[in-house]
């Protein structure tokens, strides 16, 4: 098994307070008393839609590939946990996106010039100083420690958006059974050179014995990408959204 037992206690425990982490918060926004129309549409349309794809895409991952999985997961398991994984990405940055919009256009915040913000300058990740210098001083120290969350989860959308899609590796090969894993490659290509498709599937199922399955999921293999270990991460990169959902919640309250 991938994980130790402390940490699989610990991902049950995490994964168990999921609906209720999200049900409380999701019930909030929606009966959030807000002036400004747009601010109530990002709020009662927005950031839940967002939120509650985020639970469904946690729950299918850990539906499809557990935790406690140690054997290879099928093609089309692999296939839709990767989507559910990529979606999530999406959703994860979109919600902090339409936390944002709330703050700015519920509260009317303008450019240090009495401009209005224009719409590329709405976020509140790095980058976004227009709106994070608007911001309660408690919640734009929070959001400056988020600074290496940050840079992972903008890598991640990026590299999904412009680049690599993630993609969730069937197995890996240990160094000590390259050789045998190599000298099946040989003995199946013999095999279809005479067409000998039986012999194949024999040898290809052997082969697959080699493998061993690992909870990574990553995008290039030329950029020096490292694999994200994605059970521990979807549940962590949630209850970061879900605590800045709180704290927004706080600042439009003070």
């Amino acid at each position: 098994m991938f994980y130790s037992k402390e940490s699989m206690e610990e991902l049950a425990r995490s994964f168990e307070g999921l609906g209720k982490q999200s049900t409380d918060l999701l019930e909030r926004y929606l009966t959030l008393d807000l002036k400004n129309a747009r601010a109530r549409e990002f709020a009662t349309q927005g950031f839940p839609r967002r939120l509650q794809t985020m639970v469904r895409c946690i729950n299918h991952v850990f539906t499809l590939i557990p935790p406690e999985r140690n054997t290879v997961p099928t093609g089309d398991e692999l296939a839709d946990a990767t989507i559910h994984i990529q979606c999530f990405v999406f959703n994860v940055f979109g919600s902090l996106d339409n936390l944002a919009w709330i703050w700015v256009c519920e509260t009317g915040q303008k450019r240090s010039d009495a401009t209005p913000i224009k719409d590329r300058q709405v976020g509140l990740g790095p980058g976004f100083d227009t709106v994070r210098e608007t911001l309660p001083q408690g919640l734009k120290e929070h959001l400056e420690s988020l600074k290496g969350w940050f840079d992972h989860t903008t890598n991640l959308r990026h590299a999904l958006a412009h680049r690599i899609p993630l993609y969730i590796p069937p197995y890996v090969i240990k160094k000590e059974d390259e050789a045998a894993y190599h000298a099946y490659q040989t003995n199946m290509a013999a095999a279809i050179h005479v067409h000998d498709f039986a012999e194949y599937d024999r040898l290809s199922a052997e082969q697959l014995q080699l493998g061993r399955f690992m909870p990574w999921v990553k995008h290039s293999f030329e950029e020096n990408a490292h694999p994200v270990v994605f059970h521990p991460q979807m549940l962590a990169d949630f209850n970061t959204v879900e605590e800045l959902g709180r704290k927004m919640l706080d600042a439009l309250a003070a």
